[in-house]
């Protein structure tokens, strides 16, 4: 699995309502930062305004080079994530660590 498929299985994850799951894929720092609530009511937040259920509808961005890339960062994904009247995203930095690759930071919502 490359680092953008890592990214969108933790979209999946979260659109899923798998909040458990999607905070097993956090790096160790994010996962003492915010629990699988947390990331529950931050996903709700970006999307509670859907008429529809929201899902990871296969747009995707990446970046391998950015300013402030870390030594362990594999990558810069953009997932989109729709829903209806309009699509959001999570902007996430995957890295790689002791036990593979985990999701670094997540940015909640489109730019």
């Amino acid at each position: 699995m490359d680092y953008e498929q890592f990214a969108v299985q933790f979209a999946r994850a979260l659109t899923e309502g798998d909040f458990d799951a999607a905070h097993r894929m956090l790096s160790t720092d994010l996962r003492q930062q915010l629990s699988a609530d947390n990331l529950g009511a931050e996903f709700d937040s970006m999307t509670d305004y859907f008429d529809s259920a929201a899902k990871v509808d296969g747009h995707t961005e990446t970046m391998s080079d950015w300013p402030g890339k870390r030594a362990d960062d594999l990558g810069w994904v953009y997932v989109s994530i729709s829903g209806t009247p309009c699509s959001e995203a999570v902007i996430v930095i995957v890295s790689s660590g002791g036990d593979g690759m985990a999701i670094s930071s997540i940015e909640w919502g489109r730019p």
